[in-house]
């Protein structure tokens, strides 16, 4: 599993006395997309492709589902995805619906 929160705040929009408020919990969905791809991709090239990797973090389309895959994914997770969109969104990327 790779990558499915962060407590990394950089490049959020909401105010440092907010976050502050909120404390240090995981970060998921859409902030989370590109590190994602990028722990995915590096995990895939180091293992030669030979460790299943399941993507997680930002997945809410067609298009981050296959950005995942093509990263080196083996499966995908949709969690947040999952409740902003409800249990459609998966038949949804899937047909390409969404993205």
């Amino acid at each position: 599993m790779a990558a499915n929160t962060t407590i990394n705040r950089e490049g959020l929009t909401t105010p440092a006395s907010r976050l502050e408020k909120m404390g240090a919990g995981g970060l998921s969905g859409k902030p989370l997309r590109e590190r994602s791809t990028e722990l995915i991709r590096q995990i895939h090239q180091q293992t030669g492709g030979h460790l299943p990797v399941i993507a997680s973090g930002g997945i809410f389309t067609a298009t981050d589902a296959k950005e995942k895959m093509e990263a080196g994914a083996s499966l995908l997770q949709v969690w947040t995805g999952f409740i902003y969109e409800g249990p459609s969104v998966v038949k949804k990327i899937c047909s390409g619906e969404l993205g």
